[in-house]
C-alpha cells in the first residue's frame, strides 16, 4: 500500500478537497440517481504520454475498511436476488458512509477485466486520471499498484461492485492509483 506520507501545504489541500468533492458527488449518486456512477466518478485514463484509453470507474473506500468490507458481503451473501442487494447496498452508501471525508484513502480503486485495452496500464508505473463534474475538475497524476486479490482493498472493491453487478468475472484485476497529490491541479483551483 502506497501511502502519502509528506504533503506539501498544497498537496494536503488538494487531497482534502478532491476526497471532500468525491465523497459530495458519491452521496449525491447514490441519494438521487440510485447508485449510478456520475461522471465525475469516471475519470478519464490517460498514459502519461496523454494517450486516452477511456473512462473507468473507480470507488473509493475507508483507510480501514474491514468492518464496511463485512457489510458489503453480508449483504451480497444475504441474496441471490440482484435487485435487492442493489437496493440494500443503495441503502447502506445512502446513509453516513460518505459524511467523513477524512475518514477515506488516498487510494482510487477499479475493476479491470483481464484482456481489455484499460487492463494494459497495470504494467506502467503512473498514469493520470482526470475527473470532471459540474465545474469541477482535477487532473492527477499516479501510481499504479495491482492489487492481490486477498488485499483489504481489493476485498473492499471486490465487494462493493458485487453489491451493483452481480456477473464480475472471475479473472478481474483489482488496481489502486495512488495520486501524487502534489503534482496533482484542480480547476477551479484550490485555495
Amino acid at each position: 500500500m502506497v501511502e502519502n506520507d509528506s504533503l506539501t501545504d498544497a498537496g494536503a489541500a488538494l487531497r482534502r478537497h478532491f476526497l471532500g468533492w468525491q465523497c459530495r458527488i458519491r452521496q449525491h449518486a447514490m441519494r438521487r440517481d440510485g447508485g449510478r456512477p456520475s461522471e465525475g466518478m469516471r475519470p478519464e485514463l490517460q498514459r502519461m504520454n496523454g494517450t486516452d484509453l477511456g473512462h473507468v470507474t473507480v470507488v473509493i473506500c475507508e483507510a480501514e475498511p474491514d468492518a464496511t468490507t463485512d457489510q458489503f458481503r453480508h449483504i451480497v451473501q444475504r441474496t441471490m436476488d440482484p435487485q435487492e442487494r442493489l437496493k440494500k447496498g443503495v441503502q447502506f452508501l445512502s446513509s453516513a458512509y460518505f459524511q467523513k471525508a477524512d475518514s477515506f484513502c488516498d487510494a482510487l480503486l477499479a475493476l479491470f477485466g483481464a484482456g481489455t485495452s484499460p487492463a494494459q496500464i497495470v504494467d506502467d508505473e503512473r498514469c493520470v486520471l482526470a475527473f470532471q463534474q459540474f465545474s469541477q475538475s482535477y487532473r492527477l497524476p499516479c501510481r499504479i499498484e495491482r492489487l492481490e486479490e486477498d488485499d483489504r482493498l481489493a476485498q473492499a472493491l471486490l465487494w462493493h461492485n458485487r453489491m451493483f453487478n452481480p456477473n464480475i468475472p472471475p479473472d478481474v484485476i483489482p488496481v489502486a492509483f495512488w495520486p501524487v497529490w502534489d503534482e496533482g491541479t484542480a480547476f477551479p483551483p484550490v485555495g
